[in-house]
């Protein structure tokens, strides 16, 4: 949460972080300034003290709702800077923010965060370092400071990924209604002239729920059937018709509109019947999925459910990448993850070297387990979210039912 932002600095010996870019995909800067409607902006913050945002003079009215000290960058005429650096964007940019760390304070060890483009960062980063003896440039590769934050949710986090969820279910009800209503003819779902249903009707029924909703899908989700099913993270082909009797993985992962909080649920649906092979493997995946929800405890390491999801799998006989971490069939992939303002966040459920995440109270999590047969056709996934409250508990945040089949008329 924010409030450990202050204790993560001092354990990593960071005297400021300065965090840059707009708000949008750029996590770190919406969740410093409250989701404010940002293209281009600053954040400073010194340790021990509150953030200060600078923002453009034309969204001065955007920043003010960020709920932080603001000061306008219009105020510093980089014109001027610019005619002091002689056209030299680059160096204007460094006299820039010598100024803004002379008039804050900002000395000693700096890191910085948010999303630029790579080169870009590299040279400013640089010629920041060489121009400015009072501080060192610092950067974390992995598990940074605003990750680790970001990894526990307070309420108001909790509650508007909750909301998604709330939303989310009902949209997946929603394709599943939509499914029904469509008849069988030849082994597949036909429109009403008789012409195949596809992957991509559904997507974009999909999409005008989620825009009536006010939810996004910036990812992308996976509505894959077949094959394509058994490759975790093949999308779909638009144009496949939708068969009977194949699995199909959806995995929706909805975000608030404009930017803000995930929600990520996948169910695998077979229309009309379901073949006893896949039966079989969607049992020992719905078993895994209980036997892991069943034994989760706050405090506790999680890498250790991989290995219990593992372990579980081949004793049903399938390939897991604990025995073949190469393996490109059976269960092929982590346990889960954390969300929030990313989809893939802190915890992670990775049974690898150097992963030390456990189960804080707070955290926002996914188990997802599978299993993922292409060359038979087929792929499984079954999906919730989680939360672990303050007191120790464990909350599902996913309402919605694990049938395999859904009843279709003519088939």
């Amino acid at each position: 949460m924010k409030r450990d932002l202050d204790r993560l600095m001092a354990e990593r010996g960071i005297d400021a972080a300065v965090v840059m870019g707009g708000v949008r995909d750029n996590p770190t800067m919406y969740y410093l300034t409250n989701g404010a409607k940002l293209t281009h902006a600053t954040v400073i913050k010194r340790r021990g003290e509150a953030p200060v945002l600078f923002h453009a003079s034309m969204e001065r009215d955007e920043a003010a709702k960020s709920g932080l000290t603001t000061r306008d960058l219009g105020d510093y005429n980089f014109r001027k800077i610019m005619e002091e650096a002689q056209g030299d964007r680059l160096q204007a940019t460094v006299l820039l923010y010598t100024r803004l760390f002379e008039e804050l304070g900002v000395q000693g060890r700096v890191a910085f965060y948010g999303r630029r483009e790579q080169g870009a960062s590299y040279a400013f980063l640089r010629a920041l370092d060489a121009a400015l003896p009072q501080i060192e440039v610092v950067g974390e590769f992995d598990n940074d400071i605003f990750a680790v934050a970001q990894a526990t949710k307070d309420a108001d986090e909790v509650a508007r990924i909750r909301e998604v969820g709330r939303r989310a279910s009902q949209i997946m009800a929603d394709v599943v209604r939509f499914l029904r209503r469509h008849p069988a003819a030849n082994g597949a779902l036909v429109r009403e002239d008789g012409s195949p249903l596809t992957v991509g009707d559904v997507k974009q029924f999909v999409r005008a729920r989620l825009f009536e909703n006010r939810l996004e899908d910036p990812e992308e989700m996976i509505f894959a059937i077949g094959r394509d099913a058994g490759v975790p993270h093949s999308h779909g082909e638009d144009d496949a018709p939708l068969r009977l009797g194949q699995t199909i993985v959806f995995d929706l992962f909805p975000q608030e509109a404009g930017g803000g909080y995930f929600f990520d649920m996948t169910r695998t649906f077979c229309l009309g019947y379901a073949p006893p092979e896949v039966e079989r493997a969607y049992q020992d995946v719905l078993d895994c999925f209980n036997e892991v929800v069943a034994a989760l405890r706050p405090g506790t390491a999680t890498r250790q459910y991989q290995v219990m999801a593992c372990e579980l799998f081949e004793t049903r006989g399938h390939p897991t990448v604990k025995s073949d971490p190469t393996t490109k069939e059976g269960y092929v992939h982590s346990l889960g993850h954390g969300l929030g303002l990313e989809i893939h966040g802190r915890p992670t459920f990775a049974d690898v070297p150097g992963n030390e995440d456990t189960l804080q109270p707070g955290v926002v999590f996914t188990i997802e387990p599978g299993l993922y047969y292409p060359e038979r056709g087929f792929g499984i996934r079954i999906e919730d979210t989680f939360w672990l409250d303050e007191e120790g508990r464990f909350h599902n945040l996913t309402d919605f039912p694990k049938a395999l089949v859904i009843p279709i008329a003519g088939a």
